[in-house]
C-alpha cells in the first residue's frame, strides 16, 4: 500500500464567470430556516404568512481526476531495451464549467473555480469563452481536482477528464476517464488479478477529514477473502495506492465495492494485462451505478465472433444473497440485435459472471440489463493494432476500454412530479427539473465518436418500442465558443453514433453537452431513456486499415451527471438567527 499526498504547485488563482440561471439565496440576518415545513410553528389549521418558498443554493462541486497511468514496480532492471516503460507516458487533462441549459452564452455572475492538487487550493487559470469556461492542461503529473464554488445554480454543467496515452511498453493504451464526484459508496466493476493483470486501486480524498474505507471483493467464486483485512486509512489531500492482486490474488473477473466512512472519497482501479510480454491492454475501471434492477451502458464492435476473446464482454453481479435471473438486451442502428444464446442469464448470487457480445455487427450498440433482483455491471471492450514487432506469429496488440453503467432514469424528463412545492416541505426529483442529459469534456489529442441510445421503457419479449428521443448535442472549443448543436431524433431502441468533429461543425470541440427535448416523449409510457458515451481514440491506425480509421488506442468516457438540488424550501422570516420558537 502507497500514500501519496498531492505536490503543491505555484499559485495562481482566478474567479471564472459562468453562467447564473438560478438565483441562490443566502439564509442570513433575519431569513432562517432551511427545510421547514410550510406552516411550521403556526398553529393547527392556520397559514402561515411569513413563509416564502425559494431555491436553495447547491453546495460545493467537486470532480477528482485520475493520476497518470504508472507502472506498479517502476524499479528498471537490466538492459532499457526490454524496459517496462520504453517510452513516457503523456497525459493530458480538460476542465469545463458550461452555462444553464440552452447556453449559448454565458449570464453574469461569480462563482470561483479553481482547479487544484487534492491537498492545495493552487490553482490553474480557466479560459472564459461566450459559452462555456475551460482549461486544458498538457504534461500532467499528479490528480487533478476541479472545484466549483457554493451556490452555483443547478443547471450549471461541471465536467472534467484525464487521459493517459503510451504507445509502447506494459502500459501501452489510452486510459480515459471522466472525472467523478467523491462519495462514500462506489462501485468499480471490471479488472482482473490474475497472472499477467494487475489491478491498482486507488483511493483519493480531496477533503478535510481523514476517511477510512472498507473494501469488499467479489471474484468467480463469490465473495474474496482479503489479506489484511480490507480497510484502509485515507489522509486528507492524499491518495492511497493498494495493489488488487495482494490482497485478492488470481481473480479472472473482479467487481470490488468501496465505502467510505468520516469523509468521501473518490475511486478508481488501473487495470493492465500482458499476454506474455505482448501488452493486452490499460484502462480505468471508473465507478458506475449502485445495485438495482435496470441497467444500461454503450459498447462498440468490431466485428467479432462469439469465440473471440477480444469480443465486447458484459460484467454482471448479484451482490446480495439472492440468486436471480437477467434479461440482456441489445439496440443497434437498426433496432434491436438477437444475442445468441446471451440473452437470459441465471445469476449466481455473489459470482461475477462475463457475458460475451460477440457475433454482433461493427457498429455501436446500446446493452440493457432487466434483473430480478439488485444487480452491478460494467463491460469491457478491444481494439487490435499492429502485430508485435518480430513476433513468428503475428501476435497483434491490444488496447480495451472498461465501460461504467447507468441506472436507467425511473423519473423521465418533463414528467411532473406530485411532491413538488407540498406542504410537508418535499422536493421533486433533480431529473424531474432539468433537461440536462450530461456533460462530457474531451481529451486533448483524442478522437472522438458519440454514441446516443434511446432505451424504451417497454423492454419485455414482446414489447415493441414506442416513442422517440429528441434532443440536442452542443459542442463547445476550447476557448469556450459555442462550434455548433446537432438536433437528435433517437427512435426507442436504436442507437447512433456520431462524429464529434460534425458536431462541432468541422472543428475540433473541447465540450460536449446532451439537453433532452422537453417535449421528448410525454406521453408517458412512449417515454425512451437516453444512454450516452463517448469513445475515444489515440495513437496511429492499424496497419492497413481503411483511410480516415480512428487510432488503435481505446478508452471510453462517460458523461458527468447534472448536479442534485435540495430544489425548494421553505424559510420564516424571524427576528433573530436560528430556530427560536
Amino acid at each position: 500500500m502507497t500514500t501519496r499526498r498531492s505536490r503543491p504547485r505555484a499559485t495562481l488563482r482566478r474567479a471564472a464567470t459562468i453562467s447564473t440561471g438560478l438565483v441562490a439565496v443566502a439564509l442570513t440576518g433575519v431569513v432562517a430556516a432551511v427545510g421547514v415545513p410550510v406552516g411550521w410553528g403556526a398553529a393547527p389549521g392556520a397559514v402561515s404568512t411569513d413563509v416564502e418558498q425559494i431555491e436553495a443554493s447547491t453546495p460545493e462541486r467537486v470532480l477528482v481526476c485520475p493520476a497518470p497511468v504508472r507502472l506498479a514496480d517502476t524499479a528498471q532492471v537490466g538492459d532499457a531495451q526490454f524496459s517496462a516503460a520504453p517510452v513516457e507516458t503523456a497525459t493530458a487533462l480538460r476542465a469545463a464549467v458550461v452555462g444553464g441549459a440552452g447556453a449559448g452564452t454565458a449570464n453574469p455572475g461569480d462563482t470561483p473555480v479553481n482547479l487544484t492538487g487534492l491537498d492545495a487550493l493552487d490553482a490553474s487559470p480557466l479560459e472564459e469563452g461566450d459559452g462555456a469556461t475551460t482549461v486544458s492542461l498538457a504534461d500532467v503529473t499528479d490528480s487533478e481536482v476541479l472545484r466549483v464554488g457554493a451556490g452555483t445554480p443547478v443547471d450549471t454543467r461541471v465536467a472534467a477528464s484525464v487521459g493517459s496515452v503510451t504507445t509502447a511498453g506494459d502500459l501501452r493504451g489510452l486510459a480515459a476517464a471522466s472525472c467523478a464526484v467523491p462519495d462514500i459508496s462506489q462501485w468499480l466493476v471490471g479488472g482482473s488479478t490474475e497472472v499477467g493483470s494487475s489491478a491498482q486501486l486507488v483511493l483519493q480524498n480531496p477533503g478535510r477529514t481523514p476517511a477510512t474505507v472498507r473494501l469488499s471483493v467479489w471474484g468467480p467464486g463469490g465473495p474474496v477473502v482479503l489479506s489484511g483485512g480490507g480497510q484502509y486509512l485515507v489522509p486528507p489531500g492524499a491518495e492511497v495506492v493498494t495493489l488488487v492482486e495482494a490482497v485478492a490474488p488470481e481473480q479472472r473477473r473482479l467487481a470490488v465495492h468501496v465505502e467510505s466512512t468520516g469523509g468521501t472519497v473518490a475511486a478508481y482501479l488501473q487495470h493492465s494485462t500482458l499476454d506474455g510480454l505482448v501488452p493486452v491492454g490499460v484502462d480505468f475501471v471508473v465507478p458506475g451505478a449502485e445495485p438495482t434492477t435496470a441497467l444500461a451502458l454503450g459498447v462498440t464492435s468490431a466485428g467479432e465472433s462469439v469465440e473471440d476473446p477480444w469480443a465486447p464482454q458484459l460484467r454482471l453481479l448479484v451482490p446480495g444473497a439472492e440468486a436471480g435471473s437477467a434479461t440482456v438486451t441489445v439496440y443497434g442502428a437498426d433496432g434491436r440485435v438477437r444475442l445468441r444464446g446471451g440473452e437470459e442469464q441465471t445469476l449466481a448470487p455473489g459470482a461475477v459472471t462475463d457475458v460475451s457480445l460477440g457475433g454482433l455487427p461493427a457498429g455501436g450498440y446500446t446493452v440493457t440489463v432487466d434483473s430480478t433482483v439488485p444487480v452491478v455491471a460494467g463491460a469491457f471492450q478491444a481494439r487490435a493494432g499492429d502485430p508485435v514487432a518480430d513476433s513468428l506469429d503475428g501476435t497483434q496488440q491490444v488496447d480495451r476500454a472498461w465501460v461504467a453503467a447507468t441506472a436507467l432514469d425511473p423519473a423521465p424528463v418533463g414528467e411532473e412530479s406530485s411532491v413538488a412545492g407540498s406542504a410537508d416541505g418535499a422536493t421533486e426529483p433533480a431529473s424531474a427539473r432539468t433537461t440536462d442529459r450530461g456533460t462530457v469534456t474531451l481529451v486533448p489529442g483524442t478522437s472522438s465518436v458519440v454514441r446516443v441510445g434511446a432505451v424504451p421503457s417497454a423492454r419485455g419479449e414482446d414489447a415493441a418500442p414506442t416513442g422517440t428521443f429528441t434532443g440536442t448535442l452542443r459542442a463547445y472549443g476550447a476557448d469556450g465558443v459555442l462550434l455548433g448543436e446537432t438536433g437528435l431524433a433517437v427512435e426507442a431502441g436504436t442507437t447512433v453514433s456520431l462524429d464529434a468533429l460534425e458536431i462541432g461543425g468541422g472543428n475540433e470541440p473541447a465540450v460536449l453537452t446532451l439537453d433532452a427535448s422537453e417535449t421528448s416523449g410525454r406521453s408517458g409510457q412512449d417515454r425512451p431513456t437516453p444512454v450516452w458515451s463517448v469513445l475515444a481514440s489515440a495513437g496511429s491506425p492499424a496497419s492497413g486499415a481503411a483511410e480516415g480509421a480512428p487510432g488503435s488506442l481505446v478508452s471510453v468516457l462517460v458523461p458527468v451527471p447534472p448536479a442534485s438540488s435540495q430544489g425548494t424550501v421553505a424559510v420564516r422570516a424571524t427576528s433573530t438567527a436560528g430556530l427560536s420558537d
